[in-house]
C-alpha cells in the first residue's frame, strides 16, 4: 500500500501547490511511481502538469510522477483512488484555500499531512483551523491522519522564518525541520512545467524539496 499524504492550509497564498508538486518530483526521485492529485478547485497543479506536457520530455527527470489532468472532487477521491493505490509508493493530495468536503475526505484517507504556513500573523492564524478539523476528525474516530507543520515562503535572509517556527508551537503538532523558502527559481520552473530538481538541480529550493523528502521518507519507513 502506498503513503498518502494531503498538502493542506485553509488559506490561500501560503504555497501547497508549490510544496506538493516538487514535493512530489522529490520523492519521485527516490521511490517507485508517485501520483500528485489536484484537488484544489482552482486546479494549480493540474495547470502545471497541462504546461508540462507540451514541453519535450527529454527535458524531464522525473517520468515516474504522474498527476491528474483536472481537479478532483470529493466523491472522486473516494471513488477513484482505491483503484490506484497498487501503482505507487506515494500518493499527494493537494487541496484547496479552503476546509471543505474535499479536504475533509484527503484527510480521512491519507496518512500524514503537511500544513504549509507562511511567516505571517495572519497565516499562522488559519493554521488553528485546519487543526481544529483534524482534531475533530480525530475526536469522532474518522480520521486517522498524522499532520506535520511546514515552514513555507520563508523570506531568505530574515529572522521571520524563526519567529513562525516559535509561534507554531503553540499548536503542539509537529514542526518539520526543514523550511521551504521564496525563491525566483520555483516561480520559473512553475512557468515551464518542471520541477525544481528538473529546472535548477542543485540549487538552494532544490536542495530544500530535497530535504523535505528524505524527512517525509523517515515517515514512510517508520509507519
Amino acid at each position: 500500500m502506498p503513503t498518502i499524504l494531503t498538502i493542506a492550509n485553509g488559506k490561500g497564498g501560503v504555497g501547497k501547490s508549490t510544496v506538493a508538486i516538487n514535493l512530489a518530483g522529490a520523492l519521485a526521485g527516490e521511490t517507485n511511481p508517485v501520483l500528485l492529485i489536484d484537488a484544489d478547485p482552482q486546479g494549480s497543479s493540474s495547470s502545471w502538469f497541462r504546461i508540462r506536457k507540451e514541453q519535450p520530455s527529454k527535458t524531464f527527470v522525473h517520468k515516474n510522477l504522474e498527476v491528474t489532468e483536472s481537479p478532483w472532487l470529493a466523491s472522486q477521491l473516494a471513488d477513484h483512488l482505491k483503484k490506484l493505490l497498487h501503482r505507487f509508493a506515494f500518493v499527494l493530495i493537494d487541496c484547496g484555500p479552503a476546509n471543505d468536503s474535499t479536504t475533509k475526505t484527503a484527510l480521512v484517507l491519507s496518512d500524514f499531512a503537511i500544513i504549509p504556513v507562511t511567516p505571517s500573523p495572519y497565516d499562522l492564524q488559519s493554521v488553528e483551523k485546519t487543526i481544529h478539523l483534524i482534531r475533530g476528525g480525530k475526536s469522532l474516530g474518522v480520521v486517522h491522519v498524522r499532520p506535520s507543520l511546514l515552514v513555507s515562503r520563508k523570506i531568505v535572509g530574515t529572522n521571520l522564518g524563526n519567529q513562525a517556527r516559535e509561534a507554531l508551537e503553540v499548536f503542539q503538532t509537529p514542526i518539520l525541520k526543514t523550511e521551504i523558502s521564496q525563491r525566483i527559481a520555483l516561480c520559473e520552473a512553475g512557468i515551464v512545467g518542471q520541477t525544481i530538481h528538473e529546472y535548477a538541480k542543485g540549487s538552494p529550493a532544490d536542495v530544500e524539496f530535497i530535504h523535505l523528502s528524505k524527512e517525509v521518507l523517515k515517515w514512510q519507513k517508520h509507519s
